[in-house]
């Protein structure tokens, strides 16, 4: 009788263990397939997104009127961008697709700025005419390769995620190991795009100004001005770590003193503070944040930073974050900026990120404006009602600075901040201030 109980149990388990190994098995086989058409469903996508691209590139060629040049550019932008995302989408993290990617950026970018100089009134030249002429001719190689692509992949030759049970990053390929990388090569003449957009050559290349002239400082050397700058003793001073080939090479230390811990990010270069932030628990809030903008303003006098103005400012878990710029002869520079954090409960000064700062802090040769402030007020809307104007120098997205009037007013109830270029009349930005009991912050 238990032998036979023993056999029940065992044939059992065993009809068990069979159909639930049978279910892994279709299940683990229904996700690969599933993973599969989503590789093959983003890869078509990309092909076509980059045949458009191709097409519009060709119409681009014969397009002088600015609206057309817009339109086309717009069109561009929104294929490239999904062409990006679906490049993402596709296994191939391992082969490295940095000349492909920064095509798809540049191409509706770069035809923006066409547009742009046309509204203008300008003219395109013939130097970005034949930038123009350069990218369609590598829209069309890299619309060739994925069409030849294509064809492997219908025909079977060529399945993304055959082996995605191992690894995402693989891609199983019949006959050739490595097509992207093939794809990637015929950008290898790709030309430098030296324009006013955000992924400009230029600003991929651009070093911080401040550290231009400066020589590069030991370890040693960090830990002294980190001593002098925080009042600290030497030996609270801990070595962490240190960043190599970035734009701004540094030092991060950490300071242990007094039951607080600050983390320290110093440049090689010149030994300027790049940020520093107190881990500590700020407790009753006792302060307001215009006490907290004067206990910063005095901080950054302190330690040699002067002509600093307040802009915005936000309030987050007890500790005021206040934004500061740069003022040269009553001209806010906007790029040079400073953030500096303060605790409500005691107004010490917990934080301070000088990135911008670092990045763009000059002399700048500033010229009088060819518009006198009451003409600049005639390019405003006569709906903003304007409560103050300053005069400063604005980043755009090719980081070009653009010396500007900056009228400060409401309507219908918001608060606006308008800018109109101080040479040209041209409105350049408009921006919404938003204002509430935690921050004043733009969009």
């Amino acid at each position: 009788m238990e032998n036979r109980r023993f056999y029940w149990i065992f044939t059992v388990a065993v009809v068990a263990l069979g159909v639930f190994g049978t279910y892994e098995y279709f299940k683990a086989r229904a996700y690969r397939q599933s993973l599969e058409d989503t590789y093959n469903r983003a890869f078509f996508e990309l092909t076509d997104y980059v045949d458009d691209i191709d097409t519009l590139l060709a119409k681009g060629m014969m397009a002088t009127s600015a609206g057309e040049m817009a339109t086309i550019s717009q069109k561009l932008s929104v294929q490239a961008s999904a062409a990006k995302a679906c490049l993402a989408q596709l296994p191939i993290t391992e082969v490295q697709l940095d000349k492909t990617e920064k095509f798809l950026s540049q191409v509706g970018d770069y035809t923006y700025t066409l547009s742009q100089s046309l509204i203008d009134k300008k003219t395109i030249t013939e130097d970005e005419y034949e930038n123009l002429t350069s990218l369609g001719t590598y829209a069309s190689t890299l619309n060739q390769s994925l069409g030849d692509l294509s064809q492997q992949v219908y025909s079977g030759r060529l399945r993304f995620g055959e082996n995605a049970n191992v690894s995402l990053q693989k891609v199983a390929y019949a006959e050739s190991s490595d097509p992207f990388s093939a794809i990637e090569k015929e950008f290898g003449e790709y030309p430098s795009l030296i324009y006013d957009g955000p992924f400009s050559e230029h600003i991929e290349n651009m070093q911080p100004k401040m550290l231009e002239n400066e020589r590069e400082i030991t370890r040693d050397e960090a830990v002294a001005k980190i001593v002098k700058f925080f009042g600290t003793a030497k030996d609270k001073v801990t070595y962490i770590s240190e960043t190599e080939n970035s734009v701004m090479n540094s030092y991060m230390f950490r300071i242990s003193d007094s039951g607080k811990e600050t983390t320290v990010s110093i440049t090689k270069k010149g030994g300027h503070i790049v940020y520093f932030l107190m881990n500590r628990r700020v407790r009753e809030e006792k302060l307001t944040v215009e006490d907290a903008i004067l206990k910063a303003q005095e901080y950054l006098k302190q330690k040699g930073f002067e002509s600093m103005q307040s802009s915005y400012y936000e309030k987050t878990g007890g500790v005021a974050t206040v934004n500061f710029a740069y003022k040269q002869n009553n001209v806010i520079c906007y790029s040079d900026l400073i953030k500096v954090k303060v605790a409500l409960d005691d107004g010490e000064v917990v934080g301070m990120e000088a990135n911008g700062y670092i990045m763009n802090h000059t002399k700048r040769d500033i010229r009088t404006p060819a518009l006198t402030k009451q003409e600049a007020r005639g390019h405003i809307s006569s709906r903003l009602s304007i409560d103050t104007v300053n005069i400063a120098l604005i980043p755009k997205d090719s980081k070009r600075e653009v010396l500007c009037y900056e009228f400060k007013g409401t309507s219908a109830g918001r608060n606006f901040l308008v800018y109109i270029n101080a040479e040209t009349g041209d409105e350049e930005d408009i921006q919404i201030l938003i204002e509430s009991p935690d921050g004043v912050l733009t969009i």
